[in-house]
């Protein structure tokens, strides 16, 4: 029970399954709260840890944190590869990629995705080179430009961008 209890405590409020949107300052806000509640609330006094079975909880739960980022990595994948490959498409019929995302709905892409973080639509533009910069704002919630971070889905910095390339 105290292990669910946590783990609910946990993820409460950080994502909204129905609409395909995380919370990351949410989710760090409730990472803070449960390492404060087993480094000195109930969970930090060995004994009383041991007697209601909370150890296991505070051994686990802090590694399952990193489930909805895992989760948003993978939703981001999935909607710019789809968008992609709509966005290919709509070059291949055209000519060239299209001004706006909005022009694949309804015959390349039957309802555009939106971002998993802001719940806005996904970022697109064109390039000077005819080709295209898709992305999602990534998990420090703000719009870089299309700038990545260091990493592909950078948890600090940057962009989680899927570019174009016609190699």
């Amino acid at each position: 029970m105290n292990y669910c209890r946590l783990y609910e405590n946990q993820l409460e409020g950080t994502f909204d399954a129905a609409k395909k949107r995380v919370f990351p300052g949410k989710i760090q806000t409730r990472a803070h709260d449960l390492e404060r509640e087993i480094a000195g609330g109930r969970l930090g006094k060995t004994l009383n840890a041991l007697v209601h079975h909370q150890l296991l909880a505070a051994m686990l739960l802090p590694a399952l944190g990193n489930l909805p980022l895992k989760a948003a990595m993978g939703q981001t994948t999935t909607d710019q590869a789809a968008l992609a490959c709509a966005l290919e498409r709509f070059r291949l019929a055209n000519g060239q990629f299209p001004e706006k995302l909005d022009a694949l709905a309804p015959r390349f892409f039957p309802q555009l995705p939106n971002d998993i973080i802001t719940g806005e639509s996904l970022k697109y533009h064109r390039t000077n080179d005819g080709l295209f910069v898709l992305y999602s704002v990534g998990w420090n919630e703000k719009d870089d430009g299309g700038t990545p971070g260091k990493t592909l889905f950078d948890e600090k910095q940057g962009d989680w961008v899927w570019r174009y390339s016609a190699e």
